[in-house]
This record gives C-alpha cells, structure tokens and sequence, in this order.
C-alpha cells in the first residue's frame, strides 16, 4: 500500500528549489541557509540524509559564504585605491605636468619648456613650433644626434626671424632622420592641471589640463613645479 502525504517533500524536490531562483534573484546566503533548514526539517525519516550529503552542502555553504566576504573585502580595497588615487591627485591641483599634444597659450615671446621623447638612435631629431589655429610653422630647431631617452628643450618664443612670437597657441612637433628615413617621435609639453575627477567606466583618477583635455592620472609621467 502507498502512503501519501501531502505537502511532503523528497530531498529531490529541495534539490531543485537549490536550482532554482529564488523569487527571481539569485541564491543569497540567507536563501542558501533558509533551505538547508527546510531540508533538515523535512527530509524522509525512512530515507535519512546521509553525512557525507551534509558536509559536501555545509561545504557549499562555507565556499559561498567565503565568496562573499572576499567580494567584500575586494569592494572595501577598491574604494580605498579610489579614496588614495582622488587625494594623490588633489594634491597636484595647480602642479605643472608634462603631456603629449598639449596645446600652449603663450602671451607673446614667452618661453616654452618640453621633453621630446626618443625611442630609438637617429642622426638628428628636429622640433617644430607650429601655430595651433593655422598650422603655420612658427620655428624650427635640429637638436642634433639623440640616443634613446627624455630629450628636455626651451623654445625661447620666438619665431625664424628672431622676433618674438605673437601671443596665441603653439604646439610642438618632433622627428627623427637616419638618413632620407623621419619617424615621428611623441613630443611632451607643460601644462597646469585644472581639475581631478573619478571616471567609474575607466577606474581611474582623471586630470583636466588647461587645453580642456582629461587625462588619466596613471599616463603622467613628468611633473614640474
């Protein structure tokens, strides 16, 4: 003769609740626990859950629960790098840094500071000052044979006659010859940082420099006084 009993459930019926989402999320630790007890509470007396059932679910439930705590100690390490990241970069507010493609505002003659930076051996590296709304050469300077390394240089403000340049925007350009060969070399200039921002999407500390650029904290590489 069969028995039934209604509203009792099989350690089958719990398994796949355990599958299961519960009310349409994913399984929590307070669900995961909530379960196990259910299971306890209803398993089949003629039919008991065997130990080793018991350790390999409490084991589950260990490895969820160390899941947890070390998503929580991720999150609390991440904002901390982000607390540390935003005051590193509050403390450059005001500080002269050095970034590629900058475009300078100079008020006329006034001398510029750059670092040409030289990845290989040429015979001679040439730097251009170009008038950033005409793209008119302003001045040209032949610096010479380079070795590979920061090549730090002074446009004095003028232009090729001599005079001092009129006020306006200046950026500067660099090649490097060997020969009929020109390899264009990346070419960093001075600007002051403005503003500091977070970029979530990016994780990173973002520097506003007077061009109106932002650039992550973490691509500087030269800062001047």
């Amino acid at each position: 003769m069969t028995i039934s009993i209604d509203g009792f459930r099989t350690v089958e019926d719990l398994r796949r609740e355990q599958d299961r989402p519960v009310g349409g999320e994913e399984l929590d630790r307070n669900a995961f626990l909530r379960l196990f007890t259910t299971q306890l509470q209803n398993q089949n007396p003629l039919d008991p859950l065997k130990n080793e059932a018991f350790v390999a679910q409490l084991a589950q439930f260990s490895t969820l629960e160390a899941t947890y705590s070390m998503s929580d100690s991720l999150g609390d390490f991440l904002a901390t790098q982000q607390s540390e990241r935003m005051l590193r970069g509050a403390n450059l507010l005001g500080r002269n840094v050095y970034a590629p493609d900058v475009m300078m505002v100079q008020t006329g003659g006034q001398e510029l500071d750059g670092i040409v930076n030289v990845q290989g051996t040429y015979d001679n590296v040439r730097l251009d000052v170009v008038d950033a709304t005409t793209g008119e050469i302003i001045n040209r300077m032949d610096l010479g044979p380079q070795l590979p390394g920061d090549l730090p240089f002074t446009w004095n403000g003028g232009n090729f006659q001599g005079e001092p340049a009129a006020a306006g925007s200046y950026k500067f350009l660099a090649e490097g010859f060997n020969g009929e060969e020109s390899f264009s070399l990346s070419v960093l200039a001075e600007s002051r940082i403005k503003a500091v921002s977070w970029n979530d999407s990016m994780g990173a500390t973002l520097v506003e420099i007077e061009d109106g650029r932002s650039i992550a904290l973490n691509d500087i590489t030269h800062i001047s006084e």
